[in-house]
Order: structure tokens, then C-alpha cells, then sequence
């Protein structure tokens, strides 16, 4: 997959060490350039209203999660709109990064993320959910049980802008191919399944006679116990140290 995709005819020094070199036609700004950090407090939601706590979203993929129950909170919550970008600041190594597609309200830990002009929508979701951006900001958390970082930091970061068509262009070739590869590991999900649900019912049709084994049980390869197996490789060893035992006894003799 990787392998296919051609390097860009030159590069040039980001300055960045999570960076590192890209593209040399690539803008490198810093992210409260290229987005604005939305800080709209509310106590309220209404019926229409999408509520995300950090558990409603899954790590590393921004898939949403059903909730468990009803909304709940008590005090003060952000509201979002329908494309923000919202990323959790409590354990960012958990890389809760999320692009709801509709609006609502979200628990504090998160920032509020919303592109300007020169940014598509979608694209800061995808840098910010990478393992070095990621990286990047774990290294600034503060507080030992609950390490958070802060909007000071990360608006500070120093971040890849491309071209608006390439933007796109590297979203498109994102979805397309982690759709792929969810597919498959779905589908490896499944088969899990299926093999441990044949794996339960053949141990319950076996122990409870619903199959004769006897004939097939005959033809198998004789495998030793572990107990067995264990026991042949503690001979040697009991030899040996009787050996030993042996020849200090003549040795004290003499």
C-alpha cells in the first residue's frame, strides 16, 4: 500500500522535530493560524443536540460510540458545531479526536476546533490523530493521574499546511484506504468469532457424548502430558546432581 506512493520531488526543513522535512511547497504555521479554538460555554442542551463525553469516542479512529443511557451532566459544557474538530485534552495519548457530524454539546476536556479559509474542515482532524502529533503533545502534559494538555500548548504547535486540493486529496486517499483495512480487520474480528463459538460448541458436544471421538481419538499423534513432559526433562537433571553428589562423597573419602 505504502509502497506504491512516490516521494515529492524535494523537501525542505520544517524545523520541526516531530515533522521533520516535507514537502518544500508545504506552509508550516503554527495551529492557531489555521483554526480557532471555540470556547462557548453552556449549562443547557436541547432534544437536537449531540451530547460527547471522552468515553462516546473511540481512540485513535474518532468513531463515535452509542451512549449507555441518557445524557447527563452537571455544570458547565461546549457547545460545537457540525465540523468542528474536537480534541480531548485529558490523556491526549488516548488520541481522542472526533469531526461530529452534528452539532451539540461536548464535556470540557475537549477543545473545540474549528478550521479557518486556508484549512479544509476535515484536515486538521487527520494531522492531529497522527502518532507524532500525538507524541508531540503527551510530551507536555502536566499532572501525574490525570496528565492534560492545554490549549496554550497546542495552539502553539507548529503545524503542515498543504495546498486546499492536496488537503483534500490526502483525506480522500485516507478514507478510502483505513476503510480497507477496517473492513479486513472486521472481517478477522468475525472469523475470531466463528472459531471460538465452534471452538465452545465442540468441547460442549465431545464432554457431553453427543460425538463418539473413540476411532478418531486412536489416530492421533501421542503428545505427553505436561506433567509427563516435565517429568522426563527433571531426569537427566536428578541424574546428574547424583553424579555430583557422588563424586564429592569419594573426593571426601580420599
Amino acid at each position: 500500500m505504502i509502497e506504491e506512493l512516490k516521494p515529492y520531488p524535494a523537501y525542505k526543513d520544517s524545523g520541526v522535530p516531530w515533522l521533520g522535512k516535507v514537502p518544500e511547497h508545504w506552509e508550516v504555521r503554527r495551529l492557531k493560524t489555521a483554526v480557532d479554538h471555540v470556547n462557548q460555554q453552556t449549562t443547557t442542551k436541547t432534544d437536537e443536540d449531540l451530547y460527547i463525553a471522552l468515553e462516546h469516542v473511540e481512540s485513535w479512529t474518532g468513531r463515535l460510540l452509542p451512549p449507555s443511557g441518557e445524557a447527563h451532566f452537571d455544570g458547565q459544557v461546549k457547545r460545537f458545531q457540525a465540523g468542528d474538530v474536537l480534541f480531548g485534552k485529558l490523556r491526549p495519548y488516548l488520541a481522542k479526536v472526533v469531526r461530529p457530524k452534528q452539532s451539540g454539546v461536548c464535556v470540557g476536556e475537549f477543545l473545540v476546533l474549528r478550521a479557518r479559509a486556508a484549512v479544509a474542515p476535515f484536515y486538521p482532524e487527520v494531522v492531529l490523530r497522527s502518532a507524532p502529533a500525538i507524541d508531540f503533545m503527551n510530551s507536555s502534559t502536566y499532572g501525574a493521574k490525570m496528565p492534560r494538555v492545554e490549549w496554550t500548548f497546542v495552539g502553539a504547535m507548529l503545524f503542515p499546511v498543504p495546498p486546499l486540493p492536496e488537503q483534500t486529496a490526502i483525506v480522500e486517499y485516507l478514507d478510502a484506504q483505513t476503510a480497507k483495512l477496517d473492513a479486513a480487520i472486521a472481517a478477522a474480528r468475525r472469523e475470531i468469532e466463528l472459531l471460538r463459538e465452534y471452538r465452545e460448541r465442540l468441547i460442549a458436544d465431545v464432554v457431553t457424548g453427543k460425538v463418539d471421538v473413540r476411532e478418531v481419538a486412536v489416530q492421533l499423534p501421542y503428545e505427553p502430558h505436561e506433567e509427563e513432559a516435565g517429568t522426563e526433562e527433571e531426569e537427566p537433571v536428578a541424574d546428574e546432581l547424583a553424579t555430583v553428589d557422588s563424586q564429592e562423597e569419594a573426593n571426601g573419602e580420599e
